[in-house]
């Protein structure tokens, strides 16, 4: 009996995380828009403030099999997933309008303001610009 009632378990748990690792799916054309329009393979952004740890979150990758986008923002209490966290990734990308060439400090910079943080203590960038090597850029004040 004890098996039968954790073999239930485990099911019912595979079929919990099997779910949600799907939530933050975008369609193909979605992520290779995102790369065509900004040159933006993959992107991480996290930022905080002397309030909140991870007052923000936003993650976008493209992959040829699964592309994935997520959306955190603990100070405006918003989560998003797949195309509508995109959407929101998006609109940030429009204000940042980035460049492959641009030193850190301005990447940060620019990247703070896009996402709506200009007062922050730490943000941690990741990038990943279609034929460049990948940037991690860490800046605290």
């Amino acid at each position: 009996m004890k098996k039968i009632v954790f073999f239930i378990f485990l099911v019912q748990l595979l079929l919990i995380a099997s779910a949600c690792s799907d939530q933050n799916i975008i369609p193909k054309e979605k992520a290779s828009e995102v790369v065509e329009t900004y040159g933006i393979k993959a992107f991480t952004v996290k930022i905080e403030t002397k309030e909140q740890k991870e007052a923000l979150k936003a993650s976008f990758i493209e992959k040829k099999d699964r592309s994935e986008a997520e959306y955190l923002n603990k100070k405006d209490d918003v989560t998003l997933h797949g195309k509508k966290a995109l959407k929101k990734i998006m609109e940030a990308f429009e204000k940042l309008d980035p460049n492959p060439e641009a030193d850190e400090t301005e990447l940060i910079t620019k990247t703070a303001e896009a996402f709506g943080f200009k007062d922050y203590k730490m943000i941690r960038l990741e990038v990943t610009f279609k034929g460049h090597d990948s940037k991690e850029i860490m800046f605290s004040k």
